[in-house]
Parts: C-alpha cells; structure tokens; sequence
C-alpha cells in the first residue's frame, strides 16, 4: 500500500511539468482472449448485478485488447523500455477488458526500478484531467524527474455500455520535471458545474488565457459548443465521436504549431465536473 497525506509544497506554485514526448495509437482488434469458462461467469455475474445482459457476441472472435496489452504497446511507441520513470499512471473512463490483468501491475514491472503505479477511473472524461494533476502532485513530493500518464479508451466489451464506442485507443503522455522549454499542460477539475453555469465558469477560468490572446478550444465529447463555449474564444475544434478520453487528449500528441495555445475542455454529464487543460510554453502565457 502507498500511503500519503495532502500535500504543502508551499511558497509560489511549482510550474506545471513540461510534456518531453506523446503518442496516439488506434489499435486494431486485440488478440487478448475473453471467451473461456471464467470470463462467461465473470461477466454473467457482473452484468446481471447491473440489470444488464452478457453479450459475447459484441466482442468478434471473443478477443481484444486489455489495459495492459495497451500500455505496453504505448511503452514501446514511447520509447520508454530503457529510460526509467517515476511514476506511472493510468487513466481510463470505461471499464478493463479481463480483471485478472492490471495495466498498474504491468507497469510496476516494466521497469526494474519498480516505479509507483495506479490506476484512476469513475470520473468518466475528465479521469485524464486528475490523472495529469495527480502526475504533478507526485512529481513534486517525491522528487522525481519523470511520470508517465496513459489515457486508455476500451471499446470491446461483451455488454452494452450506454456508450458509443469506436475503437480501443491509447495516448501517452511522458512528462518531466524540469526547466527545458516546451509545452506544459496545466489540469484543474472544479466539481459540480451545472450545464447553465458552464459557459460562465469557463469564462472565468480562461479569462487569462484571453487576456493573453487568441485562444483554441478544443471540445471533448461532454461539452457542447453552442451551449458552453464563451463568446470569446477564438476557434472551437471539437473530438472523434466514439472516444471518451482519447479523443480529446490525442491533442497533446501532435504538432504545435508556433504561439499555439489549445485548451482542451470536457465534462462529465453525471456528475457535472468540468475539466479545462490550459496549454503553454514554460515560461509563457497560459
């Protein structure tokens, strides 16, 4: 068990850790297999505690790809097999494709130094927001020079998720504690928004970011652009359908162009948390 306690760096804020390297990754159709005796009784079971049905038939060839299968293959599209990390953390709305693997046990092992691992969840698309918080925070009190975030899309399920799902997809983000210039995302999750109160929450939350100059907004799946994006932003860029989390942190994994500041927005509709992403080079406006 990890233990801690709420943290007091103290003194002015620490700048938020610079991203040193991202990847985006679709995946094609895994070959993970869930259709043995266990995983019918697991899913029988869990299902029908939720007044759902099992449906093997949504998962062709009764196969896919699991959280640690995919972290993996992010491992190796990051070029991380050599290069030791903190901390390792994964973020992910939708659910595991077989409980009896872990991405987090995957991770604590993929490095011989053994780095901190965990997994957050059930926060629905703003899960990467605290995930990216969460990296900082341990960051800081432990010292350390590197954390590596994995947001996680699952869309192979043997039930109905209530969710349109597209494919599985992966994004990892490596950040680093250091001084080197480049991009910082900074995350904050405010709880309890109310759809009216959006608009204006996040035009109190990007007031500096205006006041700077033009701003992007990039939209995921729980905002609505006619709704909630003030009248002040610039351009609003919204996600792939069918990617909870992925869609909208995909962002981070390609090209900036010069002075480009995007800020990536979602919320949760069931809980009403606001997740906003605030974008910038060290030592610039954000």
């Amino acid at each position: 068990m990890h233990r801690t306690a709420a943290p007091d760096f103290g003194g002015a804020p620490l700048p938020a850790l610079r991203l040193e390297r991202a990847v985006h990754l679709v995946l094609p159709r895994g070959e993970h297999r869930i259709d043995d005796a266990f995983s019918a009784r697991h899913f029988t079971d869990l299902t029908g505690a939720y007044g759902r049905t099992y449906r093997p038939d949504l998962v062709p060839g009764g196969a896919g790809n699991d959280f640690a299968t995919m972290s993996r293959l992010l491992v190796e599209s990051l070029r991380l097999a050599d290069e030791p990390v903190g901390a390792a953390i994964v973020a992910h709305a939708t659910p595991d494709l077989d409980c009896r693997r872990a991405a987090a046990t995957y991770l604590s092992d993929a490095w011989s130094h053994g780095p901190l691992a965990f997994g957050v969840s059930e926060q629905g698309g703003v899960t990467p927001f605290s995930a990216l918080g969460l990296a900082g925070a341990c960051a800081r009190r432990h010292a350390l020079s590197r954390v590596l975030v994995l947001v996680l899309d699952q869309a192979s399920l043997p039930y109905d998720t209530g969710t349109d799902l597209a494919r599985d997809a992966g994004v990892g983000l490596l950040l680093a504690a250091d001084d080197a210039p480049g991009i910082r995302p900074s995350a904050r999750v405010t709880p309890g928004v109310a759809a009216q109160d959006v608009q204006a929450e996040l035009a109190r939350q990007l007031a500096p970011s205006l006041a700077a100059g033009p701003v992007t907004l990039v939209a995921g799946p729980g905002i609505d652009p006619g709704r909630d994006v003030p009248d002040a932003v610039a351009e609003v860029r919204t996600t792939p359908k069918g990617f909870l989390c992925t869609g909208l942190w995909a962002e981070l994994a390609r090209p900036f162009a010069a002075g480009e500041r995007p800020v990536l927005v979602d919320r949760d509709p069931l809980t009403g948390d606001l997740g906003v992403c605030r974008t910038a080079d060290a030592g610039g406006a954000s």
